[in-house]
């Protein structure tokens, strides 16, 4: 199991996001935090960026499934996204989480929702 991270500027973006990922249950919840703000030093001044965080739980063999839907939704303004391996968690509590989350064999579906969206005329905010 993984926590799956994803940063964008966009706060629009990462509820969109969120929602999709839900809907295809390819993650078991979400947080979204708000609020945050990226320092990063640029020609040695402190600059501030507001970002918004997505933060998921999910099997670890999903993840190159939702990164390819993310590169296909979001081709040229992809969000940052990565993952943290879980290692340790109660784990009768993990087995009910990931009840309702996809497995692998599911692969079809994935690839009937990248073609949906693909060929959708979806919007690339």
């Amino acid at each position: 199991m993984i926590l799956l991270r994803i940063v964008s500027k966009s706060e629009g973006k990462i509820e969109e996001i969120a929602e999709t990922l839900l809907r295809e249950r390819l993650i078991m919840d979400v947080n979204i935090k708000r609020d945050l703000e990226r320092a990063e030093m640029v020609n040695d001044k402190l600059i501030l960026t507001p970002v918004y965080l997505l933060t998921a739980k999910t099997r670890a063999t999903l993840f190159d499934a939702i990164d390819q839907l993310l590169n296909d939704l979001y081709p040229g303004h992809m969000p940052e996204v990565y993952a943290i391996p879980i290692m340790q968690m109660d784990w009768k509590q993990a087995q009910s989480l990931t009840r309702d989350v996809q497995s692998v064999s599911k692969r079809a579906r994935l690839k009937k929702l990248l073609r949906r969206v693909s060929g959708g005329g979806r919007s690339k905010s």
